[in-house]
């Protein structure tokens, strides 16, 4: 039956579009002049304070008893060892490294020369991709 009923109107209903809305705006205005207001009055009151406080020595003035006993128990606690630095004389030496032995087992090393060609080639096709958009 729910379908059959008479749609619901609501009569109090305001036609006429989305128009500016001066009574919520108004609410607004006056809500943010209430809080700038409040915040000044916050800020004075904070001003007094403050300067009140800074009156005040700045660092409550420790006993010296509790201090003579922070000092002794300082003295009490090891020190780290340090570690003993050898003369920089010795640290210069350098380690002799003992020649690989010659064997088939190792592949002969390229020439600086035939990898500075591959070098270009490379490159070379590198600048080819780019401007393909491949890369």
């Amino acid at each position: 039956q729910l379908g059959r009923s008479k749609p619901y109107m609501n009569l109090n209903m305001k036609l006429g579009g989305l128009g500016p809305d001066y009574e919520t705006i108004k609410e607004k205005v006056k809500k943010l002049k209430l809080q700038k207001e409040y915040s000044r009055q916050i800020k004075e009151y904070n001003m007094r304070n403050i300067t009140v406080v800074q009156r005040l020595p700045a660092k409550p003035q420790v006993s010296s008893a509790s201090r003579q006993k922070a000092l002794e128990y300082a003295k009490k606690i090891p020190k780290p060892k340090t570690l003993i630095t050898k003369p920089p004389e010795q640290e210069v030496k350098e380690e002799v490294v003992p020649p690989a032995p010659a064997g088939p087992s190792l592949p002969p090393l390229p020439s600086l020369e035939s990898l500075w060609n591959r070098h270009q080639k490379e490159k070379e096709l590198v600048a080819a991709f780019k401007t393909l958009h491949i890369l």
